[in-house]
C-alpha cells in the first residue's frame, strides 16, 4: 500500500460520515406540520367555546365562526390530537382527522369552507372531535 492510499480510505470514511451526518440533520428539519407553535385556520366552526372571565367563577361561551386563527400548543399528530389556543386566549383540544381542515393561511381556509362546507363536529368538555370517516 502506497502513502497514499491509507489517506483515501480515510477519506472516503469522512466523507460517508459527513454524508451520514447531513441526511439525519435534513430528516430533522423536516418537522410534522402542524406543530407546536405553528398557526393554523381551521375549516369548521367551535360551538360553545369557553371563555374564563377575571371574575372568580364567572364563564361565558360563545360559537367561534370558520377560519379562525388557532396556535398549535400541543401537537400529537400519532394520534390526532392538537391543543389550539385561540383568539380569546383559552385552549381547546382537536381530537380526529383534522389535518384536512387545517389550513396554513385564512384564505385556503375559506376556499376549502366555501367549496366543501364544515365536517360534522362532536363537542364535549372542552375537546372538539371530527368522528373518523368524516374527513373530506
Amino acid at each position: 500500500m502506497g502513502p497514499w492510499e491509507g489517506g483515501v480510505h480515510v477519506m472516503k470514511s469522512i466523507a460517508v460520515a459527513l454524508g451520514m451526518l447531513l441526511a439525519s440533520m435534513a430528516v430533522a428539519a423536516e418537522k410534522t406540520w402542524p406543530g407546536k407553535g405553528d398557526v393554523v385556520y381551521i375549516s369548521a366552526s367551535l360551538k360553545q367555546v369557553s371563555v374564563r372571565k377575571p371574575v372568580a367563577g364567572a364563564a361565558t361561551a360563545y360559537d367561534m365562526p370558520p377560519c379562525p386563527k388557532l396556535e398549535i400548543v400541543k401537537a400529537n399528530p400519532k394520534k390526532l390530537r392538537w391543543v389550539v389556543k385561540d383568539p380569546a386566549g383559552g385552549t381547546e383540544e382537536l381530537e380526529g382527522p383534522w389535518l384536512p381542515h387545517m389550513h396554513r393561511d385564512r384564505s385556503e381556509c375559506e376556499t376549502k369552507w366555501s367549496a366543501h362546507g364544515e365536517p360534522k363536529v362532536e363537542h364535549a368538555r372542552g375537546t372538539y372531535r371530527i368522528p373518523a370517516g368524516e374527513s373530506r
